[in-house]
């Protein structure tokens, strides 16, 4: 499509009934002064290596310890026992009860609920490794503070993958997770630590969003615009729309903007590609909670599915204690139910093993209510995905979203 043609389109988008009588919404997000934090930060980088020093220079055996919080995931290989003869605390802990990103689609076994203190020791094989990647992150995280610049989680992962350092990250959860531990140690959210996830999540519809350095984003371009991590550079945003739609999936997240669902329904859609960054919690919430949009999910009815529709609502069940910029518990679950695939006419398929580990995890947790309960119930009859309702000609966007949303049909 040409230039003249884009922007024709987008000005009988703007002109369009429905979209007059939608009032514009602002949200201006005020640029924060970081020095004083980004130094406060520095010095405790400083404080936890001079510690280190100092336990080298006095014979003990290096190590760093920290408290983690209920539903850390850990891989038991990972998991240190203080060898004996080794100081198995320090007088001068640094300890919270974490933050944890949420960059990795794996969300694993939830561990007890009572805080438990982790100790990194590098005399242990079994976290020597761990001890030394934490190392390098924090050698590189100070340096990126001094800097004031950021850095990839991704870029760094390569970094790493070098004759010395290679058997260190055989994968690139290894250096998600010991970036979590590292903001655990330093009493800080892992976004705070300026290495940052490559932008995943789309958003698309009547919206634009102002960055630092005054440029716009036009969430009506094809495709849909990356969302831009809210807390670093984004002025204001403004938005002329009834509702935000989550879709899990960027294939049907694309499969409606051909249908011009963002128009037809006034709403601004909305795709973690999956589980969800931070960047697209914190616009989700925003939008929630600072311009007052409804939100509405669509995941797949299996337990995955409904896992990342209580990521969005409640939190990660890896995390401890979520961070007030994530957690959004306006959004409502508004499919694919497991109990409306036989209306739908929908075939399902029998349950993984992995399914069902998932959903007895699912099933434990404190805050699933009855109604969650009884469709979890069902689903284990059989799942479905989004594919087999949203790949039916129109029949989402014409049909069956809009439905839903007048009957509030959802959960």
């Amino acid at each position: 499509m040409s230039k003249a043609n884009n922007k024709f389109w987008k000005q009988m988008i703007a002109l369009t009934p429905e979209n007059l009588r939608i009032p514009e919404r602002r949200i201006d997000i005020p640029m924060v002064d970081n020095k004083e934090f980004r130094i406060n930060l520095i010095e405790r980088i400083e404080a936890v290596t001079l510690k280190i020093i100092k336990q080298i220079s006095t014979g003990q055996s290096p190590q760093i310890s920290y408290s983690s919080g209920r539903n850390i995931t850990i891989e038991s290989s990972l998991r240190e026992d203080v060898s004996p003869g080794c100081s198995s605390d320090l007088q001068d802990t640094i300890s919270y009860n974490s933050l944890f990103d949420l960059e990795s689609e794996e969300q694993e076994e939830e561990f007890s609920q009572n805080s438990r203190k982790t100790t990194v020791n590098f005399a242990v094989k079994r976290s020597r490794d761990k001890f030394v990647l934490m190392i390098l992150i924090m050698s590189e995280v100070h340096h990126l503070l001094l800097t004031n610049t950021t850095k990839t989680k991704r870029s760094f992962y390569y970094d790493l993958k070098n004759d010395i350092t290679g058997s260190l990250v055989s994968d690139q959860k290894y250096v998600d997770r010991a970036l979590n531990d590292v903001a655990n140690l330093l009493k800080c959210a892992p976004w705070d630590l300026r290495l940052l996830a490559t932008a995943k999540g789309l958003v698309a519809g009547n919206m634009t969003i102002t960055l630092d350095d005054n440029q716009v984003i036009d969430c009506t371009i094809p495709g849909g615009a990356q969302i831009p991590l809210i807390t670093s550079n984004v002025t204001a945003i403004c938005v002329k729309a009834e509702f935000v739609l989550i879709i899990e999936k960027d294939a049907v997240f694309q499969k409606l903007l051909e249908e011009n669902c963002p128009r037809i329904l006034n709403c601004i859609l909305v795709t973690g590609k999956g589980y969800p960054d931070v960047a697209t919690r914190m616009l989700v919430k925003m939008l929630s909670e600072k311009i007052n949009l409804p939100v509405y999910i669509v995941v797949d009815a299996d337990p995955f599915g409904v896992d990342i529709m209580l990521t969005y609502r409640f939190g990660s069940s890896t995390l401890y204690k979520e961070s007030e910029s994530l957690v959004c518990p306006n959004v409502r679950w508004l499919g694919i139910h497991p109990s409306e695939l036989i209306y739908l006419q929908v075939k399902t398929i029998p349950l993984t093993k992995a399914d069902l580990i998932k959903l007895k995890s699912i099933e434990a947790r404190t805050y699933i209510n009855e109604t969650i309960s009884k469709q979890l119930s069902i689903l284990r009859k059989g799942k479905a995905e989004i594919e087999a309702v949203a790949f039916l000609k129109n029949f989402f966007t014409a049909t069956y979203l809009p439905n839903k949303i007048d009957s509030q049909d959802y959960i």
